[in-house]
């Protein structure tokens, strides 16, 4: 559903943004500037392949066990963490469902941090209360685009470092500037267009509840899904088994959450 990668770790080294020299260049590139191998000197080339290691490794699915430690600490800094079994598992659920595929890089302390650190909004700071699966959502996704660039623009500083030195010429023409900003304009449309079509598949059938009951929650809304399965056709039925495979992940998050806190 998004670009990350499959690998699917339980312990992620802290993802931290890239220092401001490689920020630096990975946004002068989006802004359709080219990269000389002058402006890439042998010690930031050792930099940006050290953070193309990193943003890789955060841009690994995170497993439940990450969000469900993300979660926990949150709870300990929010004023209505919910506290009774019923509660935990509807909000871990809810939160899996939605935000269970970001990557593992976005589950960090700065995250948190930014969380419980935003301005009030018509005198109420969002940040003391329990967030709503959206409101994750909306903050965590730029994370999750800001590590999915940085490992483009990365690669591709890397790509500069590695090239043989050729014959000094002038700087970028103006039709080439304006060639690879048509070019980059054509990479964002292009992951728009995905982006609004996975949506638009959402609002088609994610509603979906098997006999219109909307009360069906965690596993006997997974297995009702399942008896329906045979009915189901083309992106229907590819979407529902995305659909189950997603509310697994998260009853199973729940499962290990409640588990947790009945042994304290």
């Amino acid at each position: 559903m998004n670009h990350v990668t499959k690998a699917r770790p339980s312990i992620v080294t802290e993802y931290r943004p890239a220092a401001p020299a490689i920020a630096a260049l990975i946004d002068a590139r989006r802004e359709g500037m080219a990269i000389l191998p002058c402006n890439v000197s042998p010690a930031l080339a050792s930099q940006a392949r050290l953070q193309l290691e990193q943003a890789r490794a955060a841009m690994c699915p995170a497993s439940p066990q990450i969000v469900m430690a993300w979660l926990k600490k949150l709870a300990g800094m929010v004023a209505n963490p919910p506290s009774d079994e019923g509660d935990i598992r509807a909000s871990v659920e809810a939160i899996m469902e939605v935000c269970g595929e970001l990557p593992a890089g976005v589950w960090s302390v700065a995250s948190r941090q930014a969380w419980c650190r935003q301005p009030a909004v018509n005198g109420r700071l969002p940040g003391t209360f329990w967030p709503r699966p959206a409101e994750l959502y909306a903050l965590l996704r730029p994370i999750a685009d800001r590590i999915a660039r940085e490992v483009e623009g990365c690669k591709e500083i890397l790509a500069v470092a590695d090239r043989k030195p050729a014959a000094q010429r002038a700087g970028p023409t103006e039709a080439e500037r304006a060639a690879v900003a048509a070019q980059m304009e054509a990479l964002r449309r292009e992951r728009k267009a995905q982006r609004e079509a996975e949506e638009a598949r959402v609002r088609q059938f994610g509603d979906y509840m098997p006999g219109n009951d909307t009360t069906l929650r965690g596993w006997d809304l997974i297995r009702a899904l399942e008896a329906d399965l045979p009915k189901m056709t083309g992106d229907m039925r590819a979407f529902t088994l995305e659909r189950i495979s997603m509310l697994k992940v998260a009853a199973e998050a729940a499962d290990t959450l409640l588990e947790h806190t009945k042994n304290g």
